[in-house]
């Protein structure tokens, strides 16, 4: 199989504005083939940010279906699902389905079939959304049938199988700052809760 070259931050998936991170940009690429060092996942489930879906749905007159054409067209013309107003996305929940050979996954092990939630935002997650199948407006909850890719510096957690995903995805979703918090603080640094 033919990967891309590396490239552990996505930058050469950034379409508009060129030059600029996969969070910042306008618009990514949500295409194959992978890049050497990124993780293909199947997606079940987007958890978008509170914030996010509210506006969404407000400005879909909280009608489920136009919400529903609203997502579709928005990570259709932006390639991830980045509300445009709020700035924000949210994490999935999804199966690896594949690993290009330079994943580190010494440092982040994981296996093809793996179920995962991405600890970083939709925001710069590159996104395919084939079809939904199901909203769930009181908890900003969309089952979906499509692929994302996660970077080689993405944050991820493996879904314990003895836990049900909605709480899975309720501990996790608060989990990135903690994520990120670990990888920032050293000893000796004060941190303020």
């Amino acid at each position: 199989m033919a990967y891309r070259p590396a490239d552990r931050f996505g930058l050469s998936r950034v379409i508009r504005p060129l030059g600029s991170l996969p969070q910042q940009a306008e618009v990514i690429s949500p295409d194959l083939p992978l890049a050497a060092d990124e993780l293909k996942i199947e997606v079940e489930s987007l958890n978008i940010d509170s914030a996010s879906f509210h506006q969404m749905f407000q400005a879909c007159d909280r009608d489920v279906s136009k919400l529903e054409t609203h997502i579709l067209e928005l990570v259709e013309r932006r390639g991830k699902q980045h509300n445009p107003v709020t700035g924000s996305g949210g994490m999935l929940l999804g199966r690896v389905v594949e690993i290009g050979p330079e994943f580190p996954v010494q440092e982040k092990p994981v296996r093809v079939g793996d179920r995962i939630a991405t600890l970083v935002s939709l925001s710069l997650t590159p996104l395919k959304i084939r079809q939904i199948k199901k909203i769930h407006a009181s908890i900003d909850r969309v089952d979906v049938e499509g692929d994302a890719i996660l970077f080689a510096s993405g944050l991820f957690a493996r879904l314990p199988s003895d836990l049900d995903d909605a709480i899975s995805l309720a501990a996790l979703d608060v989990a990135g700052a903690p994520a990120q918090t670990r990888q920032l603080v050293q000893d000796g640094d004060t941190v303020v809760i």
